[in-house]
Formats: C-alpha cells, structure tokens, sequence
C-alpha cells in the first residue's frame, strides 16, 4: 500500500520526469517482451503455428515507423540479414500483418496457391492500388456480383488473347516487329560504324530506347502525339512506387504517385477514345496484321475489345488495365536487357560469343531474325536467368481468403499477405547449395552469365527437362513465373522472347564498350541492400557504343 501510495506522490509532484520514464520504460518492456515471444514461438514444437511477429517497441504501431523511415526496400533486407532462420515471421505495417516466407519449400507451396487464382484475381491488389481501376472492375475481378458471361469474356481477354498472340509462333511474329521498331530507332540516331558515340548514363539511355519502342510497339505510333509526356509520366510512375507492394495499407501510396497514375490514367484513356472505339475497332478479323500504326498490337487490340464488351469496364478501367501491361512488360523489361548488356560489356569475351551465335540467325542468313532459336540458346537463357537472379529482385505476394498450411510446423491466417522474395532466395547459400555446386564454383554474389548453361561432372547440360530456362533459385518452371521475374499477366514466353530479341539487335548491329570497366564495379548495387525493386546503378556508367561493321561478326 505505502509503495502505490509513493507512486502516486511521485507522479503528482513530478509529472515530467514520470512520463519521460514512462516513455523509456514502456518501449523496452514492450520489445524484451516481443523478442520473448517471438523466441519461444520460433522454438516451440507446437503443430500449426502462426508466424511469429518480429520484435517492436511501440504496440499497435509495431514496425510503421521503421517501414515509413527508411522504406520497406531497405527495412525488409535489414530483417532478412538479422533473422537468418527460414522460418516465416511476421511483420506489421501498424495493424496490417504481412508474413515474410523464406523457406524453398514454403515459396513453393505459396506459389502453388497462387497458381490456382485466376489472373485477375491474383493481381487485385495491384489493380486497385497500383493501377487505380474503379469499384466497379475490382469487384468483377474478385467475382463479385457478375454473372456467368462476364466472368468467361474476363477470362478470354487476360487469358485466351495472351495464349493466343504471347505464345509460339504469334509470339515470333509480334517480337519480330518489335525488333524492327527498336533497331530503326537505334539506326536513327546516326551512330557511326568508324567511331564511337560516348554515353554519359547508360542507363538512362537505355531506359529511354525500350521504353519507347516497347510504348511504340503496344500502342503504335500515334501514342507520342497524342500523349507526348507518357515516357516522362511512366517512369516517374515508377519511382513514385518504388518501394510499395501489395498488401502495404492503402495510405502508404504516396500522394504524388496517386497524382502522376492520374495523368497516365487520363493520357492513356484519351487515346483509347480515339483509337479504340467504334464500329471499325469492333471488327477485329483474323487477317488484320499483328501491329498498326495507330491502333497498336493486335494482341492488344483484341484484349481491348473483349474487355470493352464487360458493361462495368469503362474508359478508366480500361485504361488501368493499359497501365498494367505498360508496367508488366517494361519495368521487367528494362532492367533484365540493361544489366545483360552492361555485364557483357565487363566481359568482351562472352559478348564476342554471343554475338557471333547470334549472327548465325541474323536477317543476312534469312528473312527476319529466328527469334525462336536466339530466344533458346542455352548461353542466352543463362545470361536472362543469371540477371534475373542478382540483378533484380522481383516479389509476389499472395493474399489468402481461406488461410493456408505451410506445413506441418506453420500456417497462415486468412486474409494476411504472405510476401515471397526472389532475392532472398537465389543469394541464400542454403537454398542455393545445389544450384552452385551443379552449375560453376563462383560465389552467388558473383554475376557469371554461363551459371545455367555449365556442364556438370557427368558432362550433361544442366537444364530442365523442358529444355528452356533453369531455375534461378531452386523453384521449378512449373511453380510459376515468379523464378524468372516473368509478368504474370503476359505468360511464360514473353520476358524471354523480348530480352533475347533487344539483346540480339544490339550485339549483331551494334558494338557496345565501358568506358571504364573499374568504375562499373563501384557502381554495382549491394547484392542485399535492397530486397525487392528495381536495381539500379548507385552511379552513372558511362559507356560507347558505334556502329557494328558487319564483316566482324562473321
């Protein structure tokens, strides 16, 4: 009784110095205490355990502020370096839960779940917070209140339509356009093939090339009149969101990211008002031509058109839908080719290789270039893979509206983002044991384009059984396309296609050389510094590049 009354006299003649001790005390019990239970749960034997969450100072805002200072870029790496275990933990962006999976057969088992939603489903977070799509469309995409025929018009347009022009032999003729759009751009800027043309930022520059003719390519020519700020608007589109995902709460978009996804919202919907409308747009037939100058991809078109037949898909949920096929073809885009190139650039011997294999399907020994057999070379595919693994750092996540069994130890709650990391898994020595024991003895932190493509000690190609691309971090091909940083919405075959065919158009027609390869190590990115993103240079790399005298390849 006399201590409680001691307390109360010392709160009432010194209240500053009570709540100062209150604000020390507090936050310290409070993390000692969740650093116990985070422990025990991590140990304990229990079956079905519930993530633990990882150790916070202040509840109910747990880790905000640590996500909101340095961003969920850098807190998340921060968190992957602290807790090496591969059990799932728990973090909270204030009330929201997100549970991180680290384990290879966790991933897998994720994935697997994923793979099972339907596309539209799978990327609702994105259409809605990424994208802006209107009530209306979200609520179609999650089946919502729409009857049968919607549902199968939905399905024809975002599966159907891929299926039919991002596969096989429509995929080599929609490519082969492509490359014919991005080399007259290139040619047009009247490189020479007797000197050389400096390049302050190369990645600027290379960004500026794809972006545009990947945006001339899906949308024709007209797109630049019509729109003439749209490169300028996506890419700071991008940046705006850099660092957000799926699953973060709804006021962690940023408000100049909600501003800029207006203005493309609106561009892109203008040109939908006078591109795709119409009776003369409804007629879409068979011998139409793959690409139009004002219309765009057929495959684009078609999608378009079925997607307009769906009464709640108005101008702006079509237009967000554009938005989302700008994003999932360019920002994967981009950064694979950049990195493949500037890496090769470090390693004049494996580009000389690779462009003497790639002139052997070059115009000159055929009509078009054989896309298909560029796209197949095993050193090609190792190059992708081998980007793809430490040069980017894709992430998924999956909301799940049942729960779901990890295994026998862990399961998740419903409607908790469970959050997979590529990164994470292609850098860890204990899930990348086997792949760099069966590939080549070099360091995983170590970029080495012949990876996925070294013979092993039984002289066997170390490739699966598919004959197409290794798996960049112990995930199969049929996981998803999550191992190679695929698109979801565009299938299997287009990230390959695209990378193979701008890589071939700039090692055949072109050369390409660092201007200084000991200052293109410093401007690496720290393999984990960052755990999801696009990864760029932490400084400009200058570069040359000329005209290539065709006889060399030869």
């Amino acid at each position: 009784m006399m201590s409680l009354q001691k307390t109360f006299i010392f709160w009432a003649f010194y209240p500053e110095l009570a709540i100062i001790l209150t604000l020390i005390i507090v936050p310290v019990a409070t993390y000692y205490g969740s650093r116990s239970s985070f422990q025990r749960r991590t140990r304990g034997k229990r079956v079905g355990k519930v993530p633990p969450t990882i150790p916070y100072y202040v509840p109910g805002i747990f880790h905000a502020f640590s996500l909101a200072s340095i961003g969920p870029q850098k807190y998340f790496a921060q968190l992957l370096k602290k807790y090496d275990s591969r059990d799932p933990f728990c973090v909270r962006a204030g009330p929201q839960p997100l549970v991180v999976v680290r384990d290879l057969k966790h991933v897998k088992t994720v994935l697997s779940a994923l793979q099972a939603v339907t596309p539209a489903a799978s990327r609702l977070e994105h259409f809605d917070k990424i994208y802006g799509s209107p009530r209306a469309a979200l609520d179609l995409y999650a089946n919502e209140g729409i009857n049968m025929a919607e549902g199968s018009t939905l399905q024809h347009a975002h599966v159907t339509v891929t299926q039919k022009h991002l596969t096989g032999m429509s995929l080599s003729a929609n490519i082969e356009t492509y490359m014919t759009i991005l080399s007259c751009s290139l040619n047009d800027k009247m490189f020479q093939v007797g000197s050389w043309t400096q390049i302050e930022d190369s990645w600027s520059f290379l960004r500026q090339v794809i972006t545009r003719c990947h945006l001339t390519w899906l949308f024709g020519k007209d797109i630049f009149k019509q729109y003439p700020n749209i490169f300028k608007d996506y890419w700071e589109f991008v940046d705006a969101f850099e660092g957000f995902f799926p699953g973060l709460p709804r006021y962690w978009v940023p408000g100049a990211a909600s501003q800029v996804r207006e203005r493309l919202l609106q561009g892109i919907g203008r040109w939908l008002k006078v591109n795709h409308s119409g009776s003369d747009f409804a007629r879409i037939i068979e011998s139409d031509p793959v690409w139009d100058e004002l219309k765009g991809l057929k495959f684009l078109q078609e999608r378009d058109e079925a997607l307009a037949q769906i009464k709640c898909m108005d101008v702006r949920a079509r237009a967000a839908e554009m938005l989302s096929i700008i994003h999932e073809t360019t920002s994967a885009l981009v950064p694979c080719v950049t990195w493949s190139l500037l890496e090769l650039a470090r390693r004049p011997e494996f580009a000389k290789r690779l462009t003497i294999s790639v002139s052997r399907y070059s115009p000159s020994s055929g009509a078009t270039y054989n896309i298909n057999d560029i796209t197949n070379m095993p050193f090609m595919e190792s190059l992708l893979a081998e980007t793809v693994r430490l040069r980017t750092a894709p992430i998924e996540v999956y909301i799940t509206h049942k729960g779901l069994v990890l295994d026998d130890n862990w399961r998740v709650l419903k409607e908790v983002p469970i959050v997979t990391l590529l990164h994470d898994l292609a850098l860890h020595s204990q899930e990348s044991t086997n792949l760099q024991s069966k590939t080549v003895g070099k360091p995983l932190e170590e970029f080495w384009p012949e990876r996925f493509s070294q013979k092993s000690k039984s002289n066997k190609l170390e490739s699966n059984s598919e004959g197409g691309l290794r798996d960049v971090a112990g995930l199969d091909r049929q996981d998803s396309n999550f191992d190679r940083g695929q698109p979801p919405l565009l299938g299997r075959e287009y990230l390959p296609a695209a990378h193979a065919a701008t890589m071939a158009i700039f090692l055949n027609e072109f050369e390409l050389q660092l201007c200084d390869p000991e200052l293109f190590d410093a401007a690496l990115p720290p393999p984990r510094e960052l755990a999801f993103g696009i990864l760029k240079p932490v400084d400009k790399v200058e570069v040359r590049i000329r005209k290539r005298n065709t006889s060399s390849t030869k």
